[in-house]
């Protein structure tokens, strides 16, 4: 319950580093939900042994040295659903817990001051870091960052903390970051095969003029390998700008498809 003392507890929150670590209260999105965020089951089942773990188990886990504290990466290419994950468990789990998003810059300077200030907050504590390959890699490139979240990620064991990040890269973070006890569960959200893209394009085109006559699995048999969630979408508010009065077909949809504009690439060469 937020009181004078901690006017944050609750909250959803974003850390940052203006001369030290400051918070600000922020908005979450409200419309990410796990009906519309298609990614594999076991995502969803490792984050939610994080959030049984400090908000339920935590006594029972601590009773017996076990740590209640957990650790959850998620790794894979852009697109496929990292950040929306992200989204839904902070929008559930806000209010019984508060949520510390924490900034590129203040994680790679300030993680142990934000892991300090959690524990002061009281109550279970939803940490978010973000692309933390941007801030944090092995050791071989001296990067300041992995000193500080493996500092911070030491910190309190028994601590009701849950700390979800996400990265695109995997292989660049040090092994000792990822270890159990710092990460103890780094799950792949990878491309989603054909029946996952099915159930992403249907999701999308629900409430759409036309949506409900498109022949999905005529849309999706035409989508190349390694299609992201959010490459679907582009292709479908594409097809929704393309179409006559925003009604979108089979037609609309293959024809963007095909055209391939829905992936951004930068042109090669330099123009002198």
């Amino acid at each position: 319950m937020r009181n004078e003392l901690n006017p944050y507890r609750g909250r959803a929150v974003r850390a940052t580093n203006r001369h030290g670590l400051s918070l600000t209260v922020i908005d979450l999105p409200s419309t990410a939900t796990r009906q519309n965020v298609i990614v594999a089951d076991e995502v969803w089942a490792e984050v939610d042994l994080g959030v049984i773990a400090v908000r339920d188990r935590h006594g029972l886990l601590n009773a017996h040295s076990l740590g209640a504290r957990r650790g959850v990466l998620l790794c894979g290419p852009p697109g496929t659903g990292k950040s929306a994950v992200r989204a839904v468990v902070a929008r559930e789990v806000v209010g019984e817990f508060t949520v510390i998003d924490v900034e590129a810059k203040a994680g790679a300077q300030l993680l142990t001051a934000v892991v300090e200030e959690a524990q002061r907050l009281g109550g279970p504590v939803l940490l978010v870091l973000e692309d933390v390959d941007l801030w944090c890699r092995d050791r071989a490139s001296a990067d300041a960052g992995l000193s500080e979240l493996l500092r911070a990620m030491d910190i309190e064991p028994d601590a009701r903390i849950l700390t979800l990040a996400c990265t695109n890269d995997a292989a660049t973070l040090d092994k000792a970051a990822i270890r159990t006890g710092r990460f103890d569960s780094v799950i792949e959200v990878g491309y989603p095969g054909r029946t996952d893209a099915a159930r992403i394009l249907a999701a999308l085109l629900r409430d759409l003029p036309g949506g409900r006559a498109v022949d999905a699995a005529t849309v999706v048999a035409a989508l190349p390998e390694n299609t992201s969630g959010s490459d679907i979408r582009e292709i479908v508010r594409r097809a929704v700008l393309s179409g006559d009065d925003g009604n979108v077909s089979t037609a609309t949809l293959l024809a963007e498809v095909g055209n391939g504009r829905y992936r951004a690439q930068a042109p090669a060469g330099m123009y002198l």
